[in-house]
């Protein structure tokens, strides 16, 4: 009697060794998610609010709904529009570098990571909760477009400024590139007449065999102001006229 023999079992150790490769690829990969915990953001000294040519410092915290409100208008108008971002000098608010640029060690490739805008959606105000979802797919990696994830964010007054939490979230260059970014936001400048936002960006890159990240200070640039002046600038620019 002929003794059947499954016409796969000659190929099933190199299955079984790729399969094994694969698992090894997740497993690493989960636990660097894992050990990537929340960035550490800077506190905020002051708050600046800029309104025509008057500047002035503000209170974050004791005008939280306000900020809160202002903020809100000013994304609800760009919902889903591309918003472009630069790295900027802290006290002179001007750019340096169109978009953002970080160092990342990909295995042996060394390269310069740029992010060039964001777009939000989901955008909502509840009291004093304002939660948004940030779209990050404006990314390359040494000129190439990198597959990036949306994240979730939260803000909320704290450390005098307004801070954004967030979720981490997957990126993939060509590929082969897997990593896990960790980012958060410290906002401690509005210009209500021209949609400027100023903050300081802390960002954590971890994946297999890639590692990178920095603090930059950045201006979201909003190409849309709000249809009519929210209560909130207004309640601003009397103070600041004073």
């Amino acid at each position: 009697m002929e003794r059947f023999v499954p016409a796969t079992s000659e190929n099933a150790p190199g299955i079984n060794n790729a399969f094994r490769r694969i698992l090894l690829v997740l497993a690493t990969l989960w636990l660097f998610s894992g050990c990537i915990a929340k960035v550490q953001i800077p506190a905020v000294d002051q708050f600046h609010i800029a309104a025509g040519p008057q500047e002035g410092i503000i209170d974050a915290g004791l005008n939280e709904e306000t900020l809160l409100n202002q903020l809100y208008a000013l994304m609800k108008a760009n919902e889903g529009l591309e918003v472009p971002i630069c790295t900027a000098d802290k006290d002179s608010r001007q750019c340096l570098n169109g978009g953002v640029r970080i160092f990342v060690l990909g295995g042996v490739i060394p390269g310069v990571g740029i992010r060039s805008a964001y777009a939000f959606s989901e955008i909502s105000l509840d009291g004093s909760q304002l939660e948004f979802t940030k779209d990050n797919s404006r990314t390359t990696f040494i000129g190439t477009p990198m597959l990036t994830r949306s994240n979730k964010c939260r803000v909320h007054a704290a450390a005098g400024g307004l801070q954004v939490e967030m979720t981490k979230y997957y990126a993939n260059w060509a590929g082969i590139g897997n990593m896990f970014m960790a980012e958060g936001w410290n906002i401690d400048f509005m210009d209500l007449d021209r949609g400027i936002v100023g903050l300081q960006l802390e960002l954590d890159i971890k994946g297999y065999f890639t590692t990178g990240g920095g603090s930059r200070y950045v201006l979201l640039k909003f190409p849309n102001m709000p249809e009519s002046p929210s209560q909130a600038a207004s309640q601003f620019t009397l103070m600041l006229h004073k």
